[in-house]
């Protein structure tokens, strides 16, 4: 096993949201040296605002702590913010990188654990910028099928009730992995596909821990029991499936829980990276080349016009009810 130091070897599992990004973290946070705390998001703005390796100036570590602890996600980091300010501020070398490490020190510590790694899908986006923050850092890929990951979105509405609204995380996320694998960081990013991880869950994993240089623990496949504890209580709602193992029947839902016109719009919207990332198309023949066009502006410019009268009928119809009661 190559020899490191593990304060130089982080990793971060990233992607799109909706692709078991949190049953991959479950997972790995059952292996006996490794902690991964709730999705932290402070890297990506202190990265876009603040330099990756000079020593901070003090106006910049205020501003650095402020960008932690206001993070929509601080509160499930279960530090208290005036101690991380305390902390941060007497720390002898005052880069962003001594900075965030508090947050994973403090998780380390918790879990008596030696490594630490991140889950928040959406550092995909910032790939280039963590590597260079941590130049040993690895980057593990959960890729899932985008139609499955759309219908997701939909059905836990944070993006609308329309389906191509849905799919913009998983689009990003794929033209951003083929973008990264073309340069120098390509060596440092393992894509992991989430169909693999259903159907046969002790070879992937094995896979993941080779990738990052760790021994494969058998205990990593029990990881229901850490759930309550591991998984923040808000989030319970959408987590519910990780207390059970996967099954087969987590792998091509879009096939039952989309009407064919839905899985025509998913196709138009995202059937060439479908096709690259090697899922099979239901509408990938010739013949329906030339409707896609037309799917897409359809979706785009007549149906939310046509919601957004729907609505506005169904608001005045409303409105006049109330008035006769």
């Amino acid at each position: 096993m190559p020899q490191r130091k593990d304060e130089d070897q982080p990793f971060f599992i990233v992607g799109s949201g909706r692709s078991g990004t949190t049953l991959l973290r479950m997972i790995l946070a059952s292996h006996s040296r490794l902690a991964i705390p709730p999705e932290t998001y402070f890297l990506d703005p202190l990265l876009k605002r603040l330099p990756a390796t000079r020593p901070l100036t003090e106006d910049e570590v205020a501003r650095a702590i402020t960008i932690v602890t206001g993070s929509i996600r601080w509160p499930d980091m279960g530090i208290d913010a005036d101690a991380y300010a305390a902390e941060a501020s007497v720390l002898p070398q005052q880069t962003l990188r001594d900075l965030v490490e508090i947050v994973y020190r403090t998780h380390l510590v918790r879990e008596g654990k030696q490594r630490w790694g991140d889950k928040t899908p959406a550092y995909i986006r910032i790939v280039p910028q963590l590597a260079e923050l941590y130049p040993g850092a690895r980057f593990i890929h959960l890729l899932r099928d985008g139609r499955d990951v759309a219908k997701s979105f939909q059905s836990v509405g944070w993006y609308g009730p329309l389906l191509n609204r849905n799919m913009g995380e998983w689009l990003e996320a794929t033209e951003l992995d083929a973008r990264w694998r073309q340069g120098p960081l390509a060596d440092r990013l393992f894509l992991v596909r989430y169909e693999d991880l259903v159907r046969d869950t002790e070879r992937t994993v094995r896979g993941i821990c080779e990738f990052l240089g760790e021994n494969y623990e058998p205990q990593m496949l029990a990881w229901e029991d850490k759930v309550d504890r591991l998984v923040p209580q808000r989030e319970m709602g959408i987590h519910a499936k990780l207390r059970r193992r996967p099954d087969p029947s987590d792998i091509e839902r879009w096939r039952r829980e989309m009407s064919l016109s839905e899985q025509l719009v998913a196709e138009a919207f995202m059937g060439h990276e479908l096709s690259r990332a090697g899922y099979a198309r239901r509408f990938g023949g010739l013949m329906w080349q030339p409707v896609m066009p037309a799917v897409r502006y359809f979706c785009r410019l007549v149906l939310p016009l046509a919601s957004a009268v729907w609505s506005r009928v169904g608001l005045n119809a409303r409105k006049a009810a109330s008035a006769r009661s």
